[in-house]
């Protein structure tokens, strides 16, 4: 049975770590900010973008 705990213990993990990735993607980042072009914090090209920003604005469609 230990092994058998062992791989469900290892896909509930899996199945964490997808579902927060999905929860990043949602947030929204820097290339998809209504707002990047004179928001201050935003970074510069090859600069790692922010997700879950509290500046974050949601683009109209």
């Amino acid at each position: 049975m230990n092994r058998i705990d062992n791989i469900i213990a290892d896909l509930a993990y899996i199945l964490d770590s997808l579902r927060v990735l999905r929860e990043i993607q949602a947030a929204g980042n820097c290339n998809t900010c209504a707002g990047r072009s004179e928001c201050e914090y935003c970074p510069r090209l090859g600069q790692q973008v922010r997700y879950n920003c509290p500046f974050y604005k949601e683009e109209e469609n």
